[in-house]
């Protein structure tokens, strides 16, 4: 190759270069804010611009699409693919342009279309805003966080050391309840707390979500939080489980992990059902309670009771009978808190003649409820010894309709049990969450997902209808499958067979808090004066 043919194609490889940058710069433009870019494009092409940020800054804008389907890739300073835009609008439409830097320099933003078979189209890009780092925070965090409570309180922990500390102290119970716009059925509570440092997350237990709910931590802070929908007339109780993780060794070789239970609440939303027997009220004569034991020969043990009689009670005239099982929860000790004051509530029933005069038997537990209330003795120690002492003591009607037998979660599944076992002297059954996914076998089904019917169940399919009348209720927050499940399934089997069944929801879980209010619903089904 001559000299002069090698300085002509040095020359032409100059002049083919500069075509080629100039080219690639007018196809890379930098964006400038609220100036309109319009472009026609076709399915070969790719459009580049750039844009310059700070970490933190945003880049807010958007691109309409014209007669072709477009999207839009964002690259990092450092070449690297981030992050494709493409909104399912087909041809025409906007791509939304929302993109926070993570480090700073310039980013690329590259238009074109996936389908290389489209036809020519056009589009219009405009960039409406770049954020500041402190404008964006700001945005960001009213997008994030679910209530202006929990925004104002972030934005105050910017200037206020102590807005977290001064929060919690303001709020002693560990929820805040907030109206929903145009919601009239749900509001918005706020569950928070301040885990420990080696708390890697934070669960809640309790209330519509029966998985639980996962804590977030409030940005810079130390409070984490979490919310929920909750129905304006639920009541129920509530919990935080905090997993925590322990790390030894020069370079935290040994981790150990553990789950603590942090705290206990109650929730009470503003149109929970009222519970209006279950305070002393002024002008009411109480009855009287009187602890006292027998001797089951049945069972082979002394077996503590206690007795409620009511006000002024008259031995010349006859009275319902009203056993319950779990007497120390259920007031059975005089002079202590209980978790349902049953001789409270029956007085203010009395006093109000909502029912009878009924004489009420609490039934101890003495600490074997398990095994007691899945027993067929204990069962014939209530029909066979228990009753004929209280009729030996007290002026009880004959009749098994004026007895009633009651319990809570076992209680519910043993009073309906034993009624199933002796008709002749339980004619009625309040069940308040019943276990009706007891099996009473070694094998017993798991107590949320029971892979086989409870024995009651398929007792009382396979018996004959017998004078028996129940009040069941349960919570729709309970242990999905197994409660609520297993009551709806009891209560149609009761239905079918032409049992008189009075069935309630509450929303509500596997709780006391929900079960002293529903007692009195119960009794008043059963053994009401309207009856």
């Amino acid at each position: 190759m001559n000299i002069l043919l090698k300085i002509a194609l040095f020359f032409l490889f100059l002049f083919y270069s500069s075509t080629t940058m100039y080219a690639q710069a007018k196809l890379e433009k930098s964006l400038i804010t609220e100036k309109e870019i319009n472009k026609s494009i076709s399915p070969s092409e790719k459009h580049t611009y750039t844009f310059k940020l700070e970490n933190g800054m945003a880049i807010i804008g958007e691109l309409t699409q014209k007669e072709i389907d477009l999207v839009i890739d964002i690259y990092n300073p450092d070449d690297v693919f981030l992050k494709q835009v493409d909104s399912p609008n087909g041809k025409n439409g906007i791509e939304p342009i929302d993109f926070t830097a993570n480090k700073s320099g310039v980013y690329k933003l590259v238009v074109h279309s996936l389908d290389k078979k489209a036809t020519k189209g056009s589009y219009t890009l405009q960039i409406q805003q770049i954020l500041s780092l402190k404008d964006n925070m700001k945005r960001i965090a009213k997008k994030e966080l679910p209530t202006k409570t929990l925004y104002n309180l972030w934005e105050t922990s910017l200037t206020n050391n102590n807005a977290i500390d001064d929060f919690i102290s303001k709020h002693p119970e560990k929820h805040i309840i907030e109206p929903i716009e145009g919601n009239n059925k749900e509001m918005l509570v706020t569950y928070f707390c301040v885990p420990h440092e080696n708390t890697e997350y934070i669960m809640l237990s309790g209330g519509p979500d029966f998985l639980g709910l996962r804590f977030q931590k409030l940005t810079n802070t130390k409070l984490f939080f979490v919310t929920q929908r909750v129905p304006k007339d639920a009541r129920f109780n509530y919990g935080f489980n905090y997993f925590n993780l322990v790390k030894a060794g020069p370079n935290n070789e040994i981790e150990s992990r553990s789950v603590e239970h942090a705290y206990d609440g109650t929730l009470e939303m503003p149109e929970a059902p009222r519970q209006i027997y279950i305070s002393e009220k002024e002008g009411v004569v109480k009855g009287k309670l009187f602890p006292t034991s027998l001797f089951s020969k049945i069972l082979k043990e002394e077996r503590k009771i206690s007795v409620h009689t009511p006000a002024n009670y008259n031995s010349n005239i006859p009275h319902n009978l009203l056993i319950i099982f779990d007497g120390e929860a259920y007031g059975g000790r005089p002079n202590r808190r209980s978790r349902i004051p049953t001789p409270t509530i029956m007085d203010n029933l009395i006093a109000d003649n909502k029912i009878p005069p009924t004489v009420t038997v609490l039934v101890w537990s003495m600490g074997k409820r398990g095994k007691d209330l899945i027993n067929e003795n204990f069962g014939n120690f209530i029909a066979e010894e228990l009753i004929p002492w209280v009729r030996s003591k007290y002026n009880i009607y004959p009749q098994a309709n004026k007895v009633v037998l009651a319990g809570s979660s076992r209680g519910g599944f043993a009073a309906s049990y034993i009624a199933l076992k002796h008709s002749n002297a339980i004619g009625n059954v309040l069940s308040q969450s019943g276990s009706y996914w007891i099996k009473g076998t070694k094998n017993e089904n798991h107590w949320i997902y029971p892979e086989e019917n409870g024995k009651l169940i398929d007792a009382y399919k396979k018996s004959k209808q017998l004078p028996i009348n129940f009040y069941m209720d349960v919570g729709l927050y309970d242990a999905g499958a197994s409660m609520l499940g297993m009551n709806r399934q009891f209560r149609d089997i009761l239905e079918l067979k032409g049992y008189k069944v009075d069935y309630r929801e509450f929303k509500g879980g596997h709780s006391y808090v929900n079960w002293k209010g529903t007692l009195a619903d119960g009794i008043i089904s059963l053994i009401g004066t309207h009856n």
